[in-house]
């Protein structure tokens, strides 16, 4: 994730990280000068396991609207939906924050911490998008 300093597009910048990217998105977001980021999306959230997690983030220090989305069935041993769930308690500073517990799709296959298992949002990819694309035009 890189944020080019004093470039203005005319639109603002969200971040979306998922899974492992929740860790850059979310470090970014710490990092960013005010103005240059309008908000993050964590999704699938990294809760545990052999690498840093979301909630071992300074995420206080986070002032732009954050939504954290995650899978009721992600069966994710690194990305456990009640730790995700807590992550929006942390967020003490940030103006909108906002947790959505999935729920539907189908069809799982393959190891569940990847795309085609309730960690990817399989079978209900074009909800999953959609609620956040309608997040991220109006964050409340």
């Amino acid at each position: 994730v890189a944020v080019l300093p004093g470039k203005d597009f005319g639109k603002p910048v969200w971040l979306v990280g998922t899974s492992l990217g929740t860790i850059s998105a979310a470090a970014t977001a710490i990092a960013a000068d005010p103005g240059e980021i309008a908000g993050i999306v964590l999704s699938s959230s990294r809760t545990g396991g052999p690498y840093p997690t979301v909630p071992g983030l300074r995420l206080s220090k986070i002032s732009v609207p954050v939504l954290v989305m995650h899978h009721r069935d992600d069966a994710c041993p690194s990305c456990n939906p009640r730790e995700a769930a807590r992550i929006t308690s942390s967020l003490t500073n940030a103006p909108v924050k906002r947790f959505v517990l999935a729920e539907g799709g189908g069809g799982a296959s393959g190891p569940p911490c990847e795309a085609l298992h309730y960690h990817g949002y399989i079978g209900m990819e074009k909800e999953a998008v959609a609620t956040i694309t309608a997040w991220m035009k109006d964050p409340t």
